[in-house]
Order: C-alpha cells, then sequence, then structure tokens
C-alpha cells in the first residue's frame, strides 16, 4: 500500500449516497453484462435495498467500494447473526495500491461488533487470505440434462397472488437467511429470473428459481417444498424455461434430491462455498441461497 492510500479514510455510505455511483460499480463489477448491480444484488443496491457501503475517493470520484449487509442466518446449530460481504471492487487505472484492502478491513471494522460470522464469496481466495478470511466447506453443484417431458399439472410461473406461500416455504427450510414477506417479494420480482411453481389442489407446494440478473444463469439456485415435490419440479421446469441443461446448486440438507433427480444428473461437483471471518468459533454447517448470495 502506498503512502497516499494510507493517508485515506473510507467513508460510510447508504443506499441513497451510493446511487450516484452505481454506473461505475456496473462498469467495475459487471463490465458488459446487460443487468447491473441493482438486478445482480438487490438486496444491497435496489431502491428498496439495505446494504451499507464503504468506500475511497479521489476528490469527488468514487475509487474504491465495499459492500456489506448483516443478516440473521439459520444454521445446524440454530440462528447466528453474520455479515454478508461483497462487490469489493477498485476503479481501474487505481488498482494495486491496496484501495481494496482499505476499504474491506473498515468494513470487517464496521460489522463485527455486530455479527458472529462475516462472510464473503472470492473469486481469489488468496487475496481475502491475507485479511483473516478462511475456507468453509465445499458445496455441490449438479449438472442436469432435460428428460422427456414429465407430467406438468400444476407447473407454473410464479405470479404475484403466489409470493406468501413461496416466502412460506422459505421459513421451513432448515437453514436460510431470515427474510421477511416483504423482502421475499422484493426478491422475486428480480429481473433477470424466471421463478416457477407446484400447485397441488389450490396450493403451491414447491418453488425454484434460476438466474439473478448477471448472476446465477441457467441455475437452479433456490428451491422450497419437498424433496419429491422440487425433483418433479426441477424436471418440468426445464421444460417450461426451455432449458437443455441446467446447473443446480444443493443445499447440503436435501440429502435425497440427487438421487430423485435420477438419470437427469448428468454431473456432480464440488464448489467453493463462502470464505469466512470468525471471532470466536468456526462457522457452524448452513447454506445461502443463491437470492441472499451478494
Amino acid at each position: 500500500m502506498n503512502a497516499s492510500a494510507l493517508t485515506m479514510t473510507p467513508v460510510v455510505l447508504d443506499r441513497a449516497g451510493i446511487a450516484p455511483h452505481l454506473q461505475s460499480l456496473d462498469e467495475w463489477l459487471l463490465p458488459q453484462c446487460f443487468y447491473g448491480v441493482q438486478h445482480t444484488w438487490p438486496l444491497l443496491y435496489r431502491s428498496d435495498g439495505h446494504g451499507q457501503f464503504h468506500a475511497l475517493f479521489d476528490g469527488d470520484r468514487l475509487i474504491s467500494h465495499c459492500a456489506t449487509k448483516t443478516v440473521l442466518a439459520h444454521g445446524l446449530s440454530g440462528p447466528f447473526r453474520c455479515a454478508l460481504l461483497g462487490s469489493v471492487a477498485t476503479a481501474p487505472d487505481r488498482r494495486g495500491e491496496g484501495l481494496a484492502g482499505a476499504v474491506l478491513e473498515a468494513a470487517v471494522a464496521a460489522v463485527s461488533p455486530e455479527v458472529e460470522h462475516i462472510l464473503l464469496w472470492a473469486e481469489r481466495p488468496d487475496l481475502y487470505a491475507r485479511h483473516g478470511f478462511v475456507p468453509t466447506a465445499t458445496e455441490t453443484m449438479l449438472a442436469i440434462a432435460r428428460r422427456p417431458r414429465p407430467r406438468m399439472d400444476g407447473v407454473r410461473l410464479a405470479e404475484i397472488r403466489d409470493h406468501d406461500a413461496i416466502h412460506h416455504l422459505h421459513v421451513l427450510k432448515p437453514w436460510r437467511i431470515e427474510r421477511t414477506r416483504q423482502t421475499m417479494s422484493g426478491l422475486l420480482t428480480t429481473p433477470g429470473m424466471t421463478t416457477v411453481v407446484l400447485e397441488r389442489e389450490g396450493a403451491v407446494v414447491a418453488y425454484a428459481c434460476t438466474g439473478k440478473g448477471a448472476d446465477l444463469q441457467n441455475t437452479w439456485h433456490e428451491f422450497g417444498g419437498s424433496d419429491d415435490d422440487v425433483a418433479h419440479l426441477l424436471l418440468a421446469a426445464m421444460h417450461l424455461t426451455e432449458q437443455i441443461e441446467a446447473a443446480v446448486l444443493l443445499p447440503p440438507y436435501r440429502q435425497r434430491l440427487e438421487g430423485l433427480l435420477g438419470i437427469s444428473v448428468i454431473d456432480a461437483t464440488q464448489v467453493p462455498g463462502p470464505m469466512a471471518r470468525s471471532a470466536h468459533a468456526p462457522l457452524p454447517p448452513m447454506f445461502v441461497d443463491g437470492l441472499d448470495s451478494v
């Protein structure tokens, strides 16, 4: 880190404060993508988002940035507070000066008194290891292929009237990030995402989401309902969304789902989970659905 970076102090912004700089973040984080940060990480950047943003400026120009959101997680050992951290980025002409490290440490210092664990998803784990983040358990990604059309009775695109039922199915998950009904409804309207439901006898019994802005395209990253109903829905939804092949992010607690998908599963690989920086004990077993990832 050079001397000029050392003299800079990150400032804290709310959603209104970061709004004038969203175009810069689009260019840094999602270059040449149709969807920007508001659509890809709506929990942070959309007008109804609740992120906190740590930023460095050169005059009025944003030159480095990091976002956090504090949530209540439910894992194997029960509920605990944690912070989700993401969108660490620096202006291309100012990289290599240690600016990202400065905003990262500012964000960590700000949220640490409030949470037990800080999570982030890292493309370059070595960079975050320098700041005390360690790998957590790997996650399973399935590749599935479309098979002959199954029964499509009750399988349809989600509508606004389904949001209460979808939120209820989310609450029933043993491992999850807690959401309000309003937050859930907002997430279900994320551009670039398709949500499909399975309805039986007038009740929504399962849902599944694919895509999220520029992120998780052609990936089923969140679903709710029983394993049997989710398996049926995924296989039918591929026909509804015209997918030939797709990825499925498999929650660890759904131990039967891979078997229920049967011959549709053409591959299963282990992918890195989030990295964690913990104040005391290691991160307990937990899972973050794709809609909550930042």
